[in-house]
C-alpha cells in the first residue's frame, strides 16, 4: 500500500527536502505544495490523501485555527493530520486537543523521516515498515 500524502509547506527548500525524502520510500507518494495551493488541491477533491503532512512554520495561526482550516478544506475530516514542528509539550498538547495525531520534532533527519512517519501512521492502517533500500 502507497502512502498517498499531501506535504503542506510554505517554505519551497524545505518542501522540497521533505518530499524527497518521503519520495525515495517505496511507501510513499508525495504532492507537495504552498498552503494557498493545498486549500484548492482539497477543495477539489480530486486526488485522495490518505496522509496530511503539515509543516506549522506555514503560518501564524494558531494549531487549533491551522488544523480546523486543513479539516475543512478536506472531503474527509478523517485523514490523519501529522505536524512537523519544533517540539514544545505545550505546542504538541495544543496540536493534538486540535486534531492533530502527532508531531514530528524539527529538526528532523530526512533519512530516518519515511519510518517515522510510518510507525506514527501504523494506527491508523498505513503499511508495515519496510527498509527504503
Amino acid at each position: 500500500m502507497t502512502v498517498r500524502t499531501l506535504l503542506i509547506d510554505d517554505d519551497p527548500d524545505t518542501r522540497a527536502i521533505v518530499a524527497l525524502a518521503l519520495d525515495l520510500h517505496p511507501d510513499f507518494a508525495v504532492a507537495a505544495v504552498s498552503r494557498l495551493d493545498a486549500a484548492d488541491t482539497l477543495r477539489r477533491g480530486v486526488d485522495a490523501f490518505d496522509l496530511i503532512l503539515l509543516d506549522m512554520k506555514t503560518s501564524d495561526m494558531s494549531a487549533g485555527a491551522l488544523v480546523g482550516t486543513v479539516r475543512q478544506w478536506s472531503s474527509s475530516a478523517a485523514i490523519p493530520v501529522l505536524i512537523l514542528s519544533p517540539k514544545h509539550s505545550d505546542a504538541e498538547r495544543s496540536y493534538r486537543s486540535a486534531g492533530a495525531q502527532g508531531v514530528i520534532a524539527k529538526p528532523f533527519d530526512p533519512v530516518a523521516l519515511p519510518d517515522r512517519v510510518l510507525d506514527m501512521l501504523e494506527p491508523f492502517g498505513a503499511p508495515a515498515r519496510r527498509s527504503a533500500g
